[in-house]
Formats: C-alpha cells, sequence, structure tokens
C-alpha cells in the first residue's frame, strides 16, 4: 500500500492510532545471502512508515538515509500514552528513537551509534549487525544486540533522547572476545533475545537466518547454536552472564540444530501490550 516495497516488523500504540513498520528487503534479495553491493542499489531498506491504524492506511515515512541502512525491529515504549518508539537499524548499527510532535507529526532522531570495527579477515571494518532491539516491561532499558561484533547492551532510556550505557556482555561473535561462554564454543553471535516480565532473566540464541549463518559464521553447521541466560540488574543497571545456565544446540539427538526466537508461557516484553 502506498510506496512501501517491502516491510519487516511493525509495532503498533492505539492510543495514538498508530503503527510503525520498516523494512528489510524483497525475499529473493536477502535468502540466498548478504551482498552488500545489493544495499547500494537500493535493494535493502532505509525507511519507517508511519499508518493511521485505524484506517489501515500509510500516512507518513520517515526516511532515514545512512543512518538507517536495514532498519529491522520496531518498538514502542510500554507506557500506552507514550508515542515514543525506536527501531534497530541492522547495517548502520544504529537506534533511531522517534516520538509525535505536539503539531501530530513524527519526528526522529539517531540515539545510539556503534563504531564498526576493524577485522583481519575483512577488507573493511565489520558491521555491528543490530538484528534485534528490546524495551524492559518498566520502560526504563532498551537492550541491542551486535550480531557480527558479539555483544549485547543495555542502555538506561530514562530520557529517550540520551540513552546511557549500563551493561554489555560477550558471547560468540567475529571480533573473539567471547568465543566460549559456560564451557560450549559459540557459533554465531547474540541475536534473538527475550527479556521476563520483571526484567531479571534475558535468554539470548544465536542464529539469524540460515543462508546468513552459512555466510558468516559456517561452523554453525556442525557446531549448532546455543541459549545463554544472562542476568540483568533491574535497580542500578548491568548486565553478566549467567554461568549455571546454556543449552547448546549442537548435542540435538537429530544433530547440530539452530535457535532463534523464544518466548515466556506467561508473557514477556515483546508480546504484552496495553490498550
Amino acid at each position: 500500500m502506498g510506496d512501501i516495497p517491502f516491510s519487516y516488523d511493525f509495532w503498533y500504540q492505539p492510543r495514538h492510532n498508530v503503527m510503525v513498520s520498516s523494512e528489510w528487503a524483497a525475499p529473493n534479495t536477502f535468502m540466498p545471502g548478504f551482498d552488500l553491493e545489493e544495499v547500494g542499489h537500493l535493494k535493502y531498506g532505509r525507511r519507517l512508515h508511519v499508518w493511521d491504524f485505524k484506517k489501515k492506511e500509510p500516512v507518513q515515512t520517515m526516511y532515514l538515509g545512512e543512518d538507517g541502512l536495514i532498519p529491522l525491529e520496531v518498538k514502542f515504549m510500554h507506557n500506552p500514552d507514550s508515542s515514543h518508539g525506536f527501531c534497530g537499524a541492522a547495517l548502520s548499527a544504529n537506534v533511531i528513537h522517534f516520538w509525535k510532535s505536539k503539531g501530530g507529526k513524527w519526528e526522529w532522531e539517531k540515539i545510539i551509534d556503534v563504531e564498526n570495527e576493524p577485522h583481519p579477515d575483512w577488507p573493511i571494518p565489520v558491521p555491528g549487525v543490530m538484528s534485534a532491539i528490546l524495551v524492559s516491561m518498566d520502560d526504563k532499558y532498551l537492550y541491542i544486540n551486535n550480531w557480527l561484533h558479539g555483544d549485547m547492551r543495555q542502555y538506561d532510556i530514562s530520557d529517550p533522547h540520551k540513552p546511557k550505557l549500563t551493561g554489555q556482555v560477550w558471547m560468540g561473535g567475529l571480533l573473539g572476545k567471547a568465543p566460549e561462554v559456560n564451557g560450549v564454543k559459540i557459533a554465531g553471535g547474540p541475536q534473538m533475545y527475550q527479556l521476563s516480565l520483571d526484567g531479571k532473566r534475558m535468554y539470548v540464541t544465536t542464529s539469524l537466518f540460515s543462508t546468513w549463518d552459512n555466510q558468516f559464521y559456517p561452523e554453525i553447521r556442525k557446531q549448532g547454536g546455543a541459549m545463554i541466560m544472562i542476568d540483568c540488574d533491574v535497580e542500578n543497571g548491568g548486565m553478566k552472564i549467567n554461568k549455571d545456565f546454556i543449552i547448546d544446540f549442537g548435542k540435538e539427538p537429530n544433530g547440530p540444530s539452530r535457535c532463534h526466537e523464544s518466548r515466556y508461557p506467561g508473557g514477556d516484553c515483546t508480546s504484552d501490550i496495553w490498550l
């Protein structure tokens, strides 16, 4: 509908009659694997779309440019009266903050920028690839991942315009900062994750998309994926990997497997919303 060539994620705030959707790429672009040249050919997204939630019609487009290459996950704050939301741009490894101005127009800004890191085997610095974001139920913390770098981060977003880094842990990734966790070699990097309603327990898995996994982490075919648990300090901020928890999907009965999305059976921070 409208000038929307492809989509990916969406989130909504019914009290503001709004839904915001993001862009990845057409399936025939991303399914074979990632080709950097196709970004320059505009085959990957760089826009957010604002929808009239009741009419199911797009009403505004926010062009993010180089700050928003491959915008993927969209999250609003849980407060149903809030218009503040966030999107993680995977390739540019930026967090985009958006909100509704007093005049009713939606505005955006870049609030987090993860720098690319040099790598001896790469001709260019390695981007973080921020494939997911998550807001704690109390709207105090924003969590992001860097799938290729190998770290998870926690930011205090009490002021959504000025986030403060309060926690960081490493698992897998291409930078070699934590190739093993709790006795298990990690193939892949932190990718999808889910946070308990009380904000204290986060479960992180390592597989993004099979062809992308095979391209950047070929060892995952034999090693399989893993799930790690992170303990989060909800009072003072901070993160640490739980030393007593690890699930090695490389030892599944039918052979090495990969792990992606997870859900809490009693509700979690990405499936609960107030009307």
